[in-house]
């Protein structure tokens, strides 16, 4: 059995039987500015919470946070911290055991992390766009998470690109973490960088055959968010199977 707990922005924290794992921890308030601040405290710490792996989806702030890492890294607890490979750098920069993350190709999956009966795939993420470095590699991933018989799509920040939907399809998660803030001119003028709206996020769940719709990047911010009736709306347009989870609160899966 899963258990899934909701943490802010992204942050998820996924029970699998004793192995714990906390998806791009942002337990802080390190990309607040003066216009723009959680309208939430973190719930927790990753020194409370002490997972066994932490899974990053890319480097943006509200996702790989030095802030919440670093005291969790000085504990010199084992961890593994799963990360797209063009970040490694950043995480064993801070004191963190890094694992480097890797796919092959657009909508392609790559090879997996195991422990404990758990299995973490990577694949291909674009960020409004793919982004590739020089040395080949992607530097924003989507994972599959395997454990029991349980598939969950954790999305991260992510948008569709040719190729996608079929790959997601065709291995039917049972459960999708998605993002549904959306993207526009305005916030892209900003560096905003934007993903998923709520339509299309619903859409892709029922499309993909999921039972369970979990939105992500929704409340923690209000200028880059998404209100719940518009989340509830998209889900009830698409017949979305939609578990609206509040900060703290757990679904088991």
């Amino acid at each position: 059995m899963m258990k899934l707990t909701y943490l802010g922005q992204m942050c998820y924290l996924i029970e699998c039987g004793d192995l714990k794992i906390v998806t791009d921890p942002y337990l802080s308030d390190s990309v607040d500015s003066k216009d723009s601040h959680r309208n939430y405290p973190p719930p927790t710490t990753l020194c409370e919470l002490l997972p066994d792996i932490i899974v990053i989806s890319h480097p943006h702030g509200d996702h790989l946070d030095k802030k919440s890492l670093e005291p969790f890294y000085r504990l010199r607890r084992r961890a593994f911290t799963l990360v797209p490979a063009p970040s490694a750098g950043i995480i064993r920069s801070i004191g963190g055991d890094a694992v480097e993350m890797r796919a092959p190709a657009p909508a392609q999956f790559g090879k997996p992390f195991s422990l404990a009966g758990v299995s973490i795939y990577p694949l291909p993420c674009a960020h409004t766009e793919l982004h590739i470095d020089p040395n080949g590699d992607f530097r924003e991933l989507s994972y599959l998470i395997e454990y029991n018989g349980t598939k969950l799509f954790f999305g991260g920040d992510m948008s569709i690109y040719p190729g996608l939907v079929e790959a997601l399809a065709e291995i039917t998660p049972d459960v999708m973490i998605l993002p549904v803030n959306g993207r526009d001119w305005f916030r892209t003028s900003r560096n905003i960088i934007g993903n998923l709206d709520s339509n299309e996020a619903a859409e892709l769940s029922v499309v993909c055959g999921a039972k369970l719709f979990i939105p992500g990047h929704h409340d923690l911010y209000s200028k880059n968010g998404c209100p719940n009736d518009w989340i509830e709306y998209s889900a009830r347009k698409f017949g979305a199977p939609l578990k609206l989870l509040a900060p703290g609160e757990s679904v088991e899966l």
